[in-house]
This record gives structure tokens, sequence and C-alpha cells, in this order.
């Protein structure tokens, strides 16, 4: 599979502008949030799907009790959309990260998987926020429920390919 087809069917199938691809690699906001898809190889020669996003700084503040919800959250991948949580050293930001073997995947199970890691990722983002306000976080939030929007729509929230 060509990476070019790949991200043209995820834009078919989310009814978006197929985005500019530079070195394998294209970026979309998905709700405010930055997204990225691409191919990638290792020293060996081997390929993968990487699909990343930003969800911000975190708060200064119950910093403990964030990791330890997103740790819980990362626990067989259940509220993580299949990723796994990290955090940039170069500015503290933390990200949601997959990373697929290229040779092990099809444009369904691309298309799936990255649509799963979007919606955990913008719920991730969210909760961030809720944190730095103060608020408090329903439990099923903490715990990867995602909240359903009752309008059966296939998309992630907010997608929009740049």
């Amino acid at each position: 599979m060509e990476f070019n087809e790949l991200i043209r069917k995820f834009a078919e199938r989310f009814g978006i502008d197929v985005p500019e691809i530079v070195d394998d690699a294209a970026a979309f906001d998905a709700d405010g949030m930055p997204f990225f898809i691409m191919r990638a190889a290792n020293e060996d020669g081997s390929e993968y799907l990487v699909a990343a996003a930003d969800l911000g700084e975190p708060p200064p503040e119950r910093m403990e009790k964030l990791y330890e919800a997103l740790l819980d959250a990362g626990h067989a991948f259940a509220g993580a959309g299949g990723g796994v949580f990290a955090r940039n050293p170069a500015d503290g930001h933390i990200w949601l990260q997959l990373r697929e073997a290229y040779a092990s995947i099809d444009v369904e199970s691309a298309i799936a998987k990255v649509k799963a890691l979007g919606e955990a990722a913008v719920n991730w983002r969210d909760i961030i926020r809720e944190y730095r306000e103060g608020a408090s976080i329903p439990e099923a939030q903490m715990s990867g429920g995602l909240p359903d929007d009752g309008t059966g729509a296939d998309s992630p929230p907010g997608l929009v390919m740049v």
C-alpha cells in the first residue's frame, strides 16, 4: 500500500480535502489539535506507520494525578485508542502516539487505528484542559470511555486536513 493511497482513502472516508504530503508525512487539525500521520523506517529498513497527536502542555498543578490517569488509561491501551502516551522532553507536551508495522496493515485497518487514536487524543486533550482549569474529570473519561455525540458520525470530531 502506498502512503499517498492511504492518505487519499483516509480523506475520502472522512469527507475532507487530501492534505499535502511531504516526505511521507501528512498533517491535519483534529478539533484544534495538531495530528500527524507518517511513514517512517527503522535503521534496518523496516517501515512503519506512525500517527501522533500533541495533547498539549500539562498543567502545573495536580500533575501526579494527571500522569496517574494517563498511565491507567494506557493499561491494555483501553483509554488510549491503541496508542501510548509520551512526554516530549523538549517542551513537556504530552503526546498520544501509535506505531504499526507498515507491512501488517491495510487501508481499512490503518483508517480504523488512526480514527480510534484521533478520538482518544481529542478526549485526552480535553481532559488535560479540564485539569488545567481544576474541574473534576468524569470517571468514564479517565478510564477511556469516549463520549458518544449521538450523531453516529464516522469522523473524529473536528477533523480537518491541512
